[in-house]
């Protein structure tokens, strides 16, 4: 203890600016941590901001190529966000998200399951890595259809620039208050029914579905003689049709039918699905449904369904 003593009255001084030193250090670097803690926290919360306040301008994707009304200034956010986001997770590979974005309808029709959605949409599009474009194409009963372009990501690729794309329609449709979207040009289903009766037999539109080539009406027809029927003799190709507001006829896809599909029993009832060659048109929609060869006891009739 006394070498202790003696050493310390030595060196006194020495020993406190030795602790001196290092507790000026120690507080030096505490300062430090904490000024470099603020400001990354700092730094942190203005991230945060700018990326919830800088909001992506879609004027230009909301004028139609096909022409006619822009998309309104109330709508080219949501709209443009939606399939942003949409898209973004498709690229980004994580389309159990993507498929979130989907309206109940396009799942119920098209893509009943995840499994089916990446098997049939995800993967034959996106297995590269993608990049993509959209502009506003049509608008018409409130449903707004854009035109996607999807194309090589260059920059990850290291290709040299190409053309080619892959053409993708969408449309934007409001479900339950939340904007969603249908995919694969499918435009949306008209669940609104319909029919027409004569002669005893009654003809209903059940539904249909809207898509930007064709559309598919499920129909229901009533038989109530005591003799059988046929809906369509099939002795030629323009007998059962339909019309759009402009007055335009477009022709049943029959072939995709068989000929026992048309013949309905005594009092019996049939379900039939008839695809229509109905390409999408900005301003128009479905006026009726007409069936111009139907067989009732030797005799032909026709019955009109106005949509």
């Amino acid at each position: 203890m006394g070498k202790w003593f003696r050493y310390y009255n030595q060196n006194r001084m020495g020993i406190w600016i030795t602790i001196i030193a290092v507790i000026f250090i120690i507080v030096i670097i505490q300062t430090l941590n904490n000024m470099v803690k603020k400001e990354a926290q700092t730094s942190n919360t203005q991230g945060v901001t700018n990326t919830q306040t800088n909001e992506v301008d879609y004027a230009s994707q909301s004028n139609p190529v096909t022409g006619g009304d822009a998309v309104p200034d109330t709508y080219q956010q949501d709209y443009g966000t939606l399939i942003d986001h949409f898209f973004t997770y498709c690229k980004n590979h994580e389309p159990e998200k993507a498929y979130g974005l989907l309206t109940q309808d396009c799942k119920d029709i098209l893509y009943p399951t995840l499994e089916i959605f990446k098997e049939q949409y995800y993967a034959p599009k996106f297995t590269k890595e993608k990049t993509y474009t959209f502009q506003s194409w049509a608008t018409s009963s409130g449903v707004m259809i854009y035109f996607v372009k999807i194309y090589d990501n260059m920059l990850a690729t290291g290709k040299g620039n190409s053309q080619k794309y892959i053409e993708e329609y969408v449309s934007v449709m409001k479900e339950n208050d939340t904007y969603k979207l249908n995919v694969s040009g499918f435009i949306g289903k008209q669940k609104k029914e319909t029919e027409a009766s004569e002669n005893n037999i009654t003809i209903t539109i059940k539904s249909s579905e809207i898509y930007m080539d064709y559309e598919i009406a499920y129909v229901t027809v009533k038989n109530d003689n005591p003799y059988d029927i046929v809906l369509d003799s099939r002795n030629d190709t323009d007998t059962i049709y339909l019309e759009n507001t402009n007055g335009v006829a477009f022709e049943a896809m029959l072939f995709e039918n068989q000929d026992s599909d048309f013949a309905i029993g005594a009092n019996q009832e049939k379900q039939l699905k008839i695809k229509f060659s109905n390409p999408y048109q900005s301003g128009t929609r479905t006026a009726r449904y007409v069936f111009s060869d139907i067989i009732v006891d030797n005799q032909k009739i026709g019955i009109t369904v106005e949509r």
